[in-house]
């Protein structure tokens, strides 16, 4: 039953794949918000620009989130004002809110019906040892002069010790939005290709990039915005991004609900929102990171929804990949300090909708007119970054992940029914094995063609997952999630290839 709501809501207008050498003076890669913003914002300033997605328009994780716009990211701004003052916290919610600004007036220029209503965003908990943090969060809105305040109940059943409302945010269907956007955008002059993946990236005065069907984009500027980024250019954003998987569940609810979104602020998360066009109330949670997976998290958010609201039949269910950042903030700006005509948007912290967006405003800024009042905030040096206990606590884990893998040679025995994943050992050779309900098999090399790690079965999605780096491959061995961008060969060919990206 994993099917997404909002991607089933909007088909998209839908648009070729590339199918020729090319050469454009702007370049954007990926179809979420950060690119479809950013081109957008280009060629209605009159440039020149071309958007490349490996999927559709919309497919990743901008068409499979909450659909919440807000500029409340749980609490990170008293985390931001510990670590770089209060200013830079002021910047990091001035720019959020610009994006909610920005969509809005968007969606009355040009009609866009996507839902979308303000009302107010509260994060809430129920550990008492979150309780106290809630309230440093409400003292650095208090000293940005937000317009909140401090609650000890909150109208939907749970009982809680303490929330925190930050008013005139908002909601939308994000699908429906990204697609208008774009139609909008090839209206003015932009171009957009989908089903074209970048498996090679020459950085250069003009950058040189291939296609996986072997076609050549030249291009004078580059915006990554493919999530992940699918070129490293040496700013290790592999080493300093944690991939995480969150789950979503969607079922009809006719009783009342406030007008209001939720999310708690301790773990696991549980994510609220009701979804108007649909009369369903939408559950988001559980959070871990890629390859880590252990336990049913749809059952656990269907569990929830159960005891909370009474639900017992759920439509849809789906799930989403983001990046962490080590200290709260994303990455947006030059890719590095030696590549001025190649930007990067990635490490959202699941908060995309409106990071995504802003990284769109500050990037075109950037190109348009040379700079951005919200270069300064998005500037990382990676001396601090790495120095971070989040960044020291997950390469300790990829180093694990990559060493006990390899020491793993298999199981001997293959499954015999159909719909199980497994790595078993085939003359020798770790392989992934699965039989479809067909009873087609499918044998694939089970290493990683990003940096070598190996693979393991995700069962709840059918999915070969890298627990180092993030990358996912379909049961086929089709790249489903960067940074990987070369498929798996099958067992009987030769190794799968290790193309990192990262010079």
């Amino acid at each position: 039953m994993n099917k997404v709501y909002w991607i089933e809501s909007s088909e998209g207008r839908g648009y070729k794949k590339l199918d020729r050498d090319i050469q454009v003076d702007y370049l954007i890669i990926g179809g979420g918000l950060a690119g479809v913003t950013c081109l957008y914002l280009l060629v209605s300033a009159g440039l020149k620009a071309v958007l490349i997605d490996a999927d559709r328009i919309g497919y990743g994780c901008s068409g499979r989130n909450t659909g919440k716009i807000t500029a409340q990211h749980a609490l990170v701004y008293s985390s931001i004002e510990k670590q770089f003052g209060l200013e830079r916290a002021r910047q990091y919610y001035e720019v959020n809110d610009k994006a909610l600004e920005l969509i809005e007036t968007l969606i009355a220029r040009y009609n866009i019906q996507c839902d979308f209503q303000r009302m107010p965003a509260c994060v809430f908990t129920q550990d008492e040892s979150y309780a106290e943090k809630i309230r440093q969060e409400y003292e650095t809105y208090q000293k940005m002069g937000l317009d909140c305040r401090l609650e000890k109940e909150i109208p939907i059943p749970l009982k809680i010790r303490n929330a925190l409302i930050l008013n005139n945010q908002a909601q939308f269907n994000p699908k429906k939005y990204i697609d208008a956007l774009a139609d909008e955008a090839v209206n003015q002059g932009g171009t957009i290709y989908e089903d074209t993946r970048i498996v090679d990236f020459q950085p250069g005065e003009r950058c040189t990039l291939k296609t996986g069907d072997k076609f050549t984009i030249e291009a004078g500027h580059v915006v990554i915005a493919s999530h992940f980024p699918c070129y490293d250019g040496m700013g290790f954003y592999f080493a300093k991004l944690k991939p995480m998987r969150t789950y979503a569940v969607m079922a009809k609810y006719d009783k009342s609900f406030p007008k209001c979104h939720f999310i708690n602020a301790e773990d696991p998360t549980r994510s609220l929102r009701y979804v108007h066009e649909a009369d369903s109330l939408l559950i988001v949670g559980e959070s871990h990171k890629v390859g880590h997976q252990k336990e049913d998290h749809y059952l656990l958010l269907k569990k929830f929804g159960n005891e909370v609201f009474g639900i017992d039949e759920y439509q849809y269910q789906w799930s989403a990949q983001d990046y962490e950042p080590p200290r709260n903030i994303p990455y947006v700006g030059y890719l590095n300090k030696d590549t001025p005509n190649i930007f990067v948007a990635t490490g959202f912290n699941k908060w995309g909708i409106s990071g995504g967006t802003a990284a769109g405003m500050v990037i075109s800024n950037m190109i348009r007119n040379g700079s951005s009042p919200y270069e300064e905030l998005y500037s990382h040096t990676t001396l601090m970054d790495v120095a971070s206990s989040t960044f020291v606590t997950e390469n300790a884990d990829v180093a694990v992940q990559l060493i006990s893998g390899k020491l793993k040679s298999g199981d001997t025995e293959i499954p015999e029914s159909a719909g199980i994943g497994r790595v078993i050992n085939l003359g020798g050779k770790r392989c992934g094995y699965y039989k479809d309900q067909d009873g087609r098999e499918y044998i694939v090399d089970v290493t990683c063609t990003h940096m070598g790690c190996e693979l393991k079965w995700n069962q709840l999605e059918a999915s070969w997952d890298c627990p180092c780096h993030g990358s996912r491959f379909d049961y086929k061995g089709n790249v489903l999630e960067g940074p990987a961008c070369l498929p798996l060969n099958r067992h009987d060919q030769e190794k799968n290839k290790i193309n990192p990206q990262i010079r």
